[in-house]
């Protein structure tokens, strides 16, 4: 009961805040994402560390935040290098030790959160040279939503009905039978952002952006479940009461966001380019 009370309290104060800071865009919206990305950096240090691996969390956060930096800073490729050599130095350690995975581990800290994050803020600020900032409130949101339905519709189908197991040895809770409600809830959130918000988007459209958000996105869980599985730990931290961490709560919406990006972009031409 108090756990449930927990996660309600949490989402009426973290949904809008994440709805305000789509809207307003710009600094406030780089602010916050910049901020979750680099929450997901330091659980991710802490998950890697509990693995055996070595990653310095100070260390990851710093290069994590210049990686934050390409959207605002004149020659932020230089200053990234050079915040990468001194970051790759910081894992030797004198004396005899596996450099390789103390490497390793420290750079995956920081690129798998902060690169995955960081094109939420692509996605917000291309769309809104293209679209306004309505339709660019409206882009963002719908990946949000499609990852929320998903999730929702996974769950409550695979508690209902779900049998076959997708993922015994990563994530036992997880149903063939959930993971095609979810993406069957997606199809049906995608649908009615067409035909009420979004007219413009093709049916080609609506139907590729589900298939991301529905399907492509529960993989992103499946791999932080993996993740968290290596490092024997439940959730990926406690930042967020009654939910866990950061990872816990973005891992489908950053697995997703780069592709969603590049269809956007690449494919359909609806932004950028």
């Amino acid at each position: 009961m108090k756990q449930g009370v927990t996660r309600i309290a949490t989402a009426i104060v973290g949904i809008p805040l994440i709805l305000s800071s789509i809207w307003f865009g710009g600094w406030v919206f780089y602010g916050f994402i910049s901020l979750v990305a680099l929450g997901g950096v330091w659980e991710m240090s802490t998950m890697i560390r509990k693995t055996g691996w070595h990653s310095s969390g100070i260390w990851s956060v710093i290069l994590g935040a210049l990686l934050l930096l390409r959207f605002i800073v004149p020659y932020w490729d230089a200053l990234l290098l050079l915040g990468f050599m001194v970051f790759l130095l910081s894992t030797i350690r004198l004396g005899p030790g596996p450099t390789i995975e103390r490497m390793a581990g420290s750079v995956l800290t920081v690129v798998y959160p902060v690169w995955l994050f960081s094109f939420f803020i692509d996605i917000r600020w291309e769309a809104g040279l293209v679209l306004g900032a309505s339709g660019a409130f409206t882009l963002t949101l719908m990946l949000f939503c499609l990852i929320w339905v998903t999730d929702t519709g996974a769950y409550y189908t695979g508690k209902s009905i779900g049998k076959h197991k997708f993922a015994p040895s990563i994530s036992p809770n997880k149903t063939w039978e959930g993971t095609i409600g979810g993406l069957v809830a997606a199809i049906l959130a995608a649908v009615a952002f067409k035909l009420f918000l979004l007219a413009f988007l093709t049916w080609t459209d609506v139907f590729a952006l589900a298939l991301l958000g529905g399907f492509w996105g529960q993989l992103g869980d499946l791999l932080e479940s993996a993740v968290k599985r290596s490092a024997d730990v439940k959730d990926s931290g406690s930042l967020l009461p009654g939910h866990g961490g950061v990872m816990d709560r973005f891992d489908s919406l950053i697995f997703t966001a780069p592709m969603y990006y590049l269809y956007l972009v690449h494919i359909s031409g609806l932004i950028g380019g």
